[in-house]
Order: structure tokens, then sequence, then C-alpha cells
């Protein structure tokens, strides 16, 4: 990175901004200081773990600021920054933040706070600060070439309280592959278990929820694409799977009503306004609760 690089990051972010006081420290060890001595390798053990001791301990109060900085950073700061500088740092920023948001915490409280300060920005993939649509590696290593994305991640742990969080958020409905997300539910090894208060969660009943949560979203469901997995020899996790999805998404005709729920939630997923735009509609609150994926 160029000396005037690092003026433009001290100059255009607050002294207290949690990434940009991350910039100086990396610059400021001694072994980095000559330039053919910077690489990736050299600066995300520390980056990695500054953020590290910041998330174990967080509140939903600290959480909040802690993403706050990261969207100033990437908006104010990063575009005066190196530009491959930039990638790797984003980089490596994201994938320690969701990896402790889902891998270690787990709790839907800091999953819908992610949830509510990046969703203006979820319509552009691409973007540093669409973090749901990021990926990251459940074990962590500095570099998510191999990762996952949360979605994905919660169907292989089967959270359904999590899940249900990225559903009403319509985070399935944008996925380029929903059926992926059934499969992984339904067949992904059952060896993956999660950790709630240190007790065993029983993963097949979050399963069973999953499935159901799945089928409030979606207007089919194949069931052809699933047997065909089984007739290759992998194994449901739950032998009666087919009770959990029903006929009106795979063989009987769509109810009107569900029909009326995707219709509704597409019009409102188009002006990015799932799910707080459903409250503001003028409906009986049951309704609410229905598009909303309560029932």
């Amino acid at each position: 990175m160029s000396k005037s690089s690092k003026s433009c990051c001290k100059t255009s972010c607050p002294r207290s901004n949690i990434f940009c006081n991350l910039v100086d420290k990396v610059f400021k060890r001694p072994s980095l200081q000559s330039f053919h001595q910077w690489g990736y390798h050299c600066y995300e053990p520390r980056v990695y773990r500054t953020l590290a001791k910041i998330l174990r301990y967080v509140d939903l109060e600290g959480f909040d600021i802690l993403l706050s900085d990261y969207i100033a950073f990437v908006e104010k700061s990063g575009c005066h920054l190196e530009v491959n500088f930039n990638l790797e740092f984003t980089e490596i920023c994201v994938n320690t933040i969701l990896y402790w948001v889902f891998a270690r915490k787990g709790n839907p409280d800091f999953v819908e706070l992610l949830l509510k300060k990046t969703k203006d920005y979820v319509q552009d993939r691409s973007f540093n600060l669409a973090l749901i649509w990021r990926t990251f590696t459940p074990v962590y290593c500095p570099s998510p070439l191999s990762g996952i994305t949360p979605l994905l991640y919660v169907a292989q742990t089967r959270q359904s309280n999590i899940l249900k969080i990225l559903l009403q958020y319509g985070i399935l409905e944008r996925d380029n592959n929903p059926i992926n997300i059934v499969l992984t539910i339904l067949l992904y090894p059952s060896r993956v278990r999660i950790m709630v208060d240190h007790e065993l969660v029983d993963i097949e009943e979050d399963a069973k929820t999953c499935l159901v949560l799945c089928s409030r979203v979606l207007s089919t469901i194949s069931i052809r694409e699933i047997e065909m997995q089984l007739s290759l020899g992998r194994r449901p996790i739950i032998s009666n799977w087919l009770d959990y999805i029903p006929s009106t998404r795979y063989k009987d005709p769509c109810e009107l009503l569900h029909l009326c729920r995707i219709t509704i939630r597409a019009q409102l997923l188009t002006n990015n306004m799932l799910p707080n735009g459903i409250f503001s509609l003028l409906i009986p609150v049951c309704l609410q609760n229905y598009l909303n994926l309560e029932s």
C-alpha cells in the first residue's frame, strides 16, 4: 500500500472506528514496514485475533457498533485503500464476523441484527456489505475460498430458529437454487451438532421444523430430486420426511392462500421491504403473521 493510501484512510475515517484502527495497527507492526514483506499471511492473524477478542464477548449493543464501523469503513475509507489490500482486508473481516456470528455464537438476535444493518445492500451480492451472501469457513481459516454462505451453513446445522429469520428476510426466495437448501436439510450428514446452553439440540426435530419453514416459502418442492439422491444411497436424517412436506408442494394444487402469500412477499422483496413492510399493510394481524411465516 502506498503512503498516500495510508493517509487517505486516516483522514476519511474516524479514529474510533474499529476497522480504521486495525489498518493502522497493521502498518505499525515493525515486521511490515518494508513493502516487500507485505502479504496476506502477515497481517491476517492480527486482524483475526483483534476481531475475535471483540466478538467473543460482545453484546448486541457492541455488535451494533462493530457493524456500523464496518459499514462506515467500507463506504468512506475502503475506496481510498490499495485495491488488493482492501479486498484482502475486508475478506478477512467478513470471514471473521460471519464465523463468530453463525459458527461460534449461533444466536438468533445477532443474526437478526446483522440482517437489519445490512438489508439495504442484499440486492448486490458482490458488494462487501451484502454480508449474508458472502462466504465463510465454519472451521476458521484465513481465506474462505472453499467457504459456504450463512444460509447453507444454517441448513447444514439445522438451526431452525436462525433459518426462520433468514427466511423472513427473504433470503431463501433470493437464493438461486432453493431446492439445494431443502436437500441439505434432509441429507447432510448428521454428525454436525449444535450446542445450546451446553446441551445437544435434537437435530431431527430441528430438521423437521426446517422443512416446514421452507414449505412456507416455496410453491413447489421437487420430490423427484430428493428421491434421485436417495437412489444414489444417501440417507435422510428424517425417515418419514415426506410427512413434513405438504402434498400441495409436489402433488396437489397449491393452496390459493399460500399463492397469495408468495405473491405479496415477492412484491415486498422486489422493493426490499421484507419483513418490516409486512406490518405496514392494512390487513389483520393474523394475516401479517401468516405473511411473516409464523404459520
